[in-house]
């Protein structure tokens, strides 16, 4: 096996923790106004948890770093913000509903981390690609 396979494979690995990093980031963003009546189960935040990647096996050998994955998909809090809301048909006696705990800013910044490094990973496989049609068109 080839260095660039290995680069192939991790940046692989990269694009679909981003992927799923993506997407929950659109699912919070997505449940963020999603008010309920207090005490009732509110929208809880994902969050993903990833971590490196070894190889039980293969082609570099056991224990071998082999990329990114995700490890699980935390859930944020489960005690959501409470706003005065008395006319939202949701309210509670005191003219209180609950919203999920999440915050927009810190949610874009995020989805700004995960497209950016979706971004990277994608151009490493890219530029392995194209080097490996170079490599194809010298040998033709």
């Amino acid at each position: 096996m080839s260095l660039t396979w290995n680069a192939v494979n991790t940046a692989g690995t990269g694009v679909n923790v981003n992927q799923t990093w993506i997407d929950t980031i659109g699912s919070n963003i997505a449940n963020m106004n999603d008010a309920v009546t207090p005490g009732q189960p509110v929208y809880r935040a994902q969050y993903v948890n990833a971590g490196q990647r070894v190889e039980p096996s293969g082609p570099w050998g056991p224990g071998t770093d082999a990329g990114v994955q995700v490890n699980a998909i935390e859930l944020g809090s489960a005690k959501g913000r409470m706003q005065y809301e008395p006319s939202n048909p949701l309210a509670n006696a005191e003219g209180l509903v609950e919203y999920p705990a999440v915050d927009l800013a810190t949610q874009m910044t995020s989805l700004i981390q995960a497209q950016t490094s979706y971004q990277a990973n994608a151009k490493v496989m890219s530029n392995a690609k194209d080097a490996y049609q170079a490599i194809l068109n010298i040998k033709a």
